[in-house]
């Protein structure tokens, strides 16, 4: 009997071949924090941390003699065993009964990538459960951070790194530049009223807000429109640094706090180059052909410039739309964003990652010489900026 796993859309199916076994799922809002701090890395977590990845974690429930997992099976989902009790049989049928108040139970169920055991349940069964892949950026987030505080610092100084964690954007990240990534913040206090970052103004620093809190303005004529208000762990300044473009918004402090800060090289050597991927069309096809999601070819021109110059099989969505109508795609799709080769692209799928979207830019290096070639004229471009209250 082969079994097979997945979780989506808050469901999780244990399936063999004979028929689904759709498993009771209990609210998130019914899970135990404090049960859940039993368990590593979950100990040392701030209790605002704690409440930010409460989403991502289900609640399984599994009925008595229910075979959980089985040796040699990819260990998609991380199980913590919060009640009851199961039987883990290794490659040699020694049998062990676990209980889920056993001393040794801190980790998750058998906590390797592929299944060293097989179990079962021995009653009615309560886990917890999170995306293996969350949970290793997790453990290397938590421990990266750990290692910048001091001995004795206290707890909410590490929480601006656990909002970032959380962050779609920074998920992406891979572990091994993590604590690069880290190091390279530089602290610097923000007084009420100070302007951290000005419209208008060319744009060197990306700002992650520590302790306090921010106002987001931009001029309208004659008018200050308020955009956003920031706190602790909300991050800004990154717009300006990928289309080097100037800042799009002003942003104010409206407390006393403190900045965490990257410069505009450590910012592209470690989390652009982290989060902007880009592919061909012939590898953006192979995609499409191979893969069990289909691809999406957006242009990120304005319409003008689109309707002047159409790119094949593109949907236009202007990059100053992009932000706004980003709630409204689907995240069922592989999205490659495509400009004339510029700024605009790379920014879109900037976007598009930090929403939670798989994206990639459209590296075109034919086009160029093509056009060159040809002698077409270049249409000219309005102003590469997108209208968002990202500074």
């Amino acid at each position: 009997m082969t079994t097979d796993q997945s979780l989506c859309h808050n469901k999780v199916v244990y399936q063999d071949d004979l028929r689904e076994r759709p498993l009771t799922m209990a609210d998130t809002d019914h899970i135990d924090l404090d049960r859940l701090r039993h368990f590593i890395p979950f100990d040392s977590l701030s209790a605002s941390h704690l409440e930010e990845i409460r989403s991502r974690i289900k609640v399984i429930q599994v009925a008595p003699a229910r075979l959980v997992f089985k040796r040699g099976q990819p260990a998609d989902l991380a199980l913590f065993l919060v009640e009851g009790s199961v039987d883990m049989t290794d490659a040699s049928f020694q049998v062990r009964h676990f209980p889920a108040d056993d001393d040794e139970n801190y980790l998750a169920l058998d906590n390797y990538a592929t299944h060293t055991v097989n179990v079962i349940s021995t009653e009615k069964t309560t886990f917890y459960a999170m995306e293996r892949n969350h949970l290793d950026l997790l453990m290397t987030w938590t421990q990266a951070a750990e290692s910048m505080l001091d001995e004795g610092e206290a707890r909410h100084h590490g929480d601006w790194m656990d909002a970032l964690l959380e962050s779609e954007l920074f998920s992406q990240v891979p572990p091994a530049k993590i604590q690069s990534l880290f190091v390279r913040f530089e602290e610097r206090e923000g007084l009420l009223g100070d302007i951290i970052v000005r419209e208008g103004e060319a744009g060197d620093t990306f700002y992650v807000i520590k302790q306090g809190k921010a106002m987001v303005t931009r001029q309208a004529g004659n008018r200050t429109e308020t955009l956003a208000a920031l706190t602790a762990g909300d991050f800004f300044g990154e717009d300006a640094l990928i289309s080097d473009a100037p800042r799009n918004a002003t942003v104010t402090m409206t407390s006393d706090g403190t900045l965490m800060c990257l410069g505009q090289q450590d910012f592209r050597d470690i989390l652009q180059q982290s989060v902007i991927r880009s592919v061909t069309t012939d590898e953006m096809d192979a995609m499409s052909e191979e893969g069990d999601r289909a691809c999406v070819l957006l242009d990120v021109r304005l319409p003008m410039e689109f309707k002047h110059d159409r790119t094949t099989g593109a949907r236009n969505l202007p990059l100053t739309e992009l932000r706004r109508e980003v709630r409204n795609l689907e995240k069922d799709f592989v999205y490659v964003v495509c400009c004339d080769g510029g700024r605009r692209s790379e920014l879109g799928a900037y976007l598009l990652s930090e929403a939670g979207f798989e994206a990639y830019v459209l590296r075109q290096p034919d086009i160029t010489s093509a056009a060159a070639e040809s002698n077409t004229a270049t249409p000219a471009h309005a102003h590469d900026s997108a209208a968002t209250p990202r500074a």
